[in-house]
């Protein structure tokens, strides 16, 4: 099973419901949240404030999932929210776990 990292990257005004929509997701077993910012030339969503300061604010969920399950969620995610202002990436990773199941041999 090759790993993959999703990264979703929404407008804030939308976040609730896609927490709870990634919530509901069976194959995802959690995922992680951050606040950022996107930089473009894409002006279409932007406020006037954002378009004088050259920001638009975001969030990006990322969760870890086989390369299958990225693409089915991917797939999901497109169909229920087409047309949403909604950004992706499917990036392969070499590992990932958790300290705590960690035990020194």
């Amino acid at each position: 099973m090759t790993l993959c990292m999703l990264s979703i990257i929404i407008p804030t005004a939308i976040e609730g419901v896609i927490i709870d929509w990634l919530l509901e997701q069976d194959d995802i077993n959690g995922f992680n949240s951050i606040a950022l910012y996107g930089h473009g030339s894409h002006e279409s969503g932007m406020s006037i404030s954002e378009r004088v300061t050259g920001k638009s604010a975001k969030v990006m969920f990322q969760t870890h999932v086989g390369e299958a399950d990225a693409h089915n969620i991917l797939g999901r995610l497109k169909k229920q929210f087409a047309r949403s202002d909604i950004h992706y990436m499917i990036r392969p990773m070499i590992d990932a776990g958790n300290l705590m199941s960690y035990e020194e041999k």
